[in-house]
């Protein structure tokens, strides 16, 4: 059976020859499964990450580095696929926290919900993307929106309140988490104490029973 991550050293850090034809999500999967029974191996080092074999998107290549820093004690510097360095902004709005757990278990939408479609997971859900108007996504664990929120969005299906949603922008008038439906509250207590950024995500999280959102930095997240 092919091996769908090759690694090899190259002369400033790791080369990673990826497998063309299989999906982002399984290619997400098995790097996350090579790295973590190779921890040992690695060691502790800064490296540059090089990517061939298939073409990857700036979204993708932040992925992929945080799926190999999240199960080995590497840390990527800057990431090259094919000769040239990929954008990481995204990578930087990221926060270790909230995805320690979500690379062995997540459904990844590569690109945005939009229309009427409607996406479904039984575990978490995490979208390179916005989340359109009249698209709908639902979760039994959580959602991670890299984009904005302007369609209906539900974690923690059907009751779950320890559940979160995390998304750039949210533009919807409701969202839902748990059995806890309703327009988000920006918290005086937290927003006073971190203010948002308008690069920096939100985190919208249950709290007496009502649905709070945060600037993600602030760390409310670590309460639940």
């Amino acid at each position: 059976m092919k091996d769908p991550v090759i690694i090899k050293s190259s002369a400033y850090g790791l080369t990673l020859i990826l497998d063309q034809d299989i999906s982002f999500e399984q290619l997400v999967h098995a790097i996350c499964k090579k790295f973590a029974t190779s921890r040992g191996f690695f060691g502790t080092a800064t490296l540059v990450l090089s990517l061939e074999g298939r073409s990857v998107s700036a979204q993708e290549a932040a992925v992929i580095a945080e799926a190999i820093e999240l199960n080995s004690d590497i840390t990527i510097s800057l990431i090259e696929d094919n000769h040239q360095l990929k954008n990481l902004q995204m990578k930087d709005k990221i926060d270790r926290f909230y995805y320690e757990n979500i690379y062995e278990n997540a459904k990844i939408v590569i690109g945005s919900v939009s229309g009427k479609d409607v996406i479904q997971s039984d575990s978490s859900i995490l979208i390179l993307g916005d989340v359109k108007s009249k698209a709908s996504v639902q979760a039994t664990g959580n959602v991670i929106v890299m984009g904005s929120i302007d369609g209906t969005v539900s974690a923690g299906y059907p009751q779950d309140r320890h559940c979160f949603i995390v998304a750039n922008q949210i533009n919807a008038s409701r969202v839902q988490i748990g059995d806890i439906s309703q327009a988000v509250q920006i918290s005086n207590k937290w927003s006073l104490r971190s203010r948002k950024s308008d690069s920096e995500p939100y985190a919208v999280v249950v709290w007496e029973n009502e649905l709070l959102a945060e600037p993600l930095r602030s760390g409310l997240l670590k309460h639940l």
